[in-house]
C-alpha cells in the first residue's frame, strides 16, 4: 500500500483537483447558464483523457522521474494555509496558476467551439454566393468568415495553452502574476466582469458596422482584417505558450520581433475603427476606457515579466512598446 501511495500520490491528487473542478463547472449556477453544452463535453473528454493516460504513465514512469503536480502542490498549499504556515515561491505559483487555468479554460473552449460551429455555419454560403470577388459579397461572405476564422485560431491557440502543460511543448509555468492590480486589470476584459462595466459604460466597438457607403465599407473592413490578422498572427506566434498572468518563456517571434503588445494594439486600433460611423463622446470614453485598461495591462506584463531576465534582455533588443520607432 504504502508503494502504492508513492507512485500513484501524485496522480490521485491532480485526478481529485481535476474532477472536484469539473463538478464545479457542471454545478455552479453561473457556469451552467453560459458554458455551451458542447463545452462541458470537451471538458468531461479532458477529465476522462487524463484519469486514463495519467494512470498509464504513472504506472510506466520509474518513481524517480515522477515530478510533484499541480494537485499535490495544492493540497500542500492548502493545508499550509488552514494551519496558518507560510507557502514558499513554488505553491503560490502552482496554487496562483490553477486559479488561472480554472477560469481561463472554460472561457476558450467555449468561445473556439461557438466559433468553430460559427464557422461551419458560414462556410456553405462561399458556394452559394453568385460572384465572390464582388465588394457586395466580400462585406457580406467573406469578412464575417475571416473574422470568425480569425477569432477561432486565436481562442483554440488560447485553450490548448491552458488546458496542456508539458516539458516536451516548452510551456512549463515560470511564474504568475501576483499583484492585485495586475489581476484585476486582465479579468476585467472578460466575463462575467466586463458584464459589470458595460451596465454604466457601453460597449460602441462593433465588427460588423456598416460605414456610408458599401466601398468605405469594404475599405475599413479590409483595415480590420489586415489588423486582427497581426492580432491573430501574434497569438499563433506564442503557441503552446499562450496564457494570461504567465510568464511561460518569452516569445521574440513573430509580431513581436518588432513591438511588444501587438495584440493590444492590433485589437484596440480595430475597437476604434469600428467607431468611426457612430462617433460620440460616449463612445469615444467608452473606448478610451478599454484602451487605458488595456494600457495598463500592457503595463503591469511587463513589470512581471521583468522579474525575468531573459525579459529584460528581450526589452534591450525590441524597444517599442505599441508602434515600432514610435512608442
Amino acid at each position: 500500500m504504502i508503494n502504492f501511495l508513492k507512485r500513484y500520490k501524485h496522480y490521485l491528487s491532480n485526478l481529485i483537483l481535476i474532477w472536484t473542478i469539473f463538478f464545479f463547472y457542471k454545478t455552479f449556477d453561473y457556469y451552467q447558464k453560459i458554458l455551451s453544452q458542447n463545452t462541458l463535453k470537451t471538458l468531461l473528454y479532458l477529465a476522462l483523457a487524463y484519469s486514463i493516460l495519467g494512470l498509464i504513465y504513472y504506472s510506466l514512469t520509474p518513481k524517480d522521474n515522477l515530478r510533484e503536480t499541480k494537485g499535490t502542490l495544492l493540497i500542500k498549499t492548502l493545508s499550509k494555509i488552514a494551519f496558518f504556515k507560510k507557502i514558499d515561491k513554488k505553491e503560490k505559483i502552482s496554487l496562483l496558476f490553477i486559479i488561472v487555468k480554472i477560469f481561463f479554460l472554460p472561457l476558450m473552449i467555449n468561445f473556439a467551439l461557438a466559433n468553430y460551429y460559427a464557422l461551419k455555419n458560414q462556410i456553405p454560403q462561399l458556394f452559394h454566393s453568385g460572384n465572390l470577388f464582388s465588394i457586395s459579397s466580400f462585406n457580406a461572405i467573406s469578412f464575417p468568415l475571416i473574422l470568425t476564422l480569425i477569432f477561432f485560431i486565436d481562442t483554440l491557440v488560447f485553450a490548448l495553452g491552458y488546458a496542456f502543460e508539458a516539458k516536451f511543448l516548452k510551456n512549463r509555468i515560470i511564474s504568475v502574476e501576483s499583484t492585485f492590480f495586475g489581476w484585476f486589470v486582465t479579468l476585467i476584459c472578460y466575463p462575467p466582469f466586463n458584464s459589470y462595466v458595460t451596465k454604466y459604460l457601453d460597449w460602441y466597438a462593433n465588427d460588423y458596422i456598416i460605414f456610408s457607403s458599401e466601398s468605405i465599407t469594404f475599405i475599413m473592413r479590409i483595415l480590420i482584417i489586415s489588423l486582427l490578422t497581426i492580432y491573430v498572427s501574434a497569438t499563433i506566434s506564442l503557441g503552446t505558450k499562450a496564457s494570461n498572468l504567465t510568464n511561460r518563456g518569452i516569445v521574440s517571434r513573430g509580431p513581436y520581433k518588432y513591438i511588444r503588445h501587438p495584440a493590444y494594439i492590433t485589437k484596440n486600433l480595430s475597437w476604434w475603427a469600428t467607431i468611426i460611423p457612430i462617433l460620440s463622446w460616449p463612445a469615444i470614453l467608452s473606448m478610451s476606457f478599454w484602451s487605458i485598461i488595456y494600457h495598463l495591462r500592457a503595463i503591469t506584463e511587463e513589470k512581471h515579466l521583468s522579474q525575468d531576465p531573459a525579459y529584460i534582455e528581450y526589452k534591450k533588443k525590441v524597444k517599442y512598446r505599441y508602434i515600432p520607432f514610435i512608442y
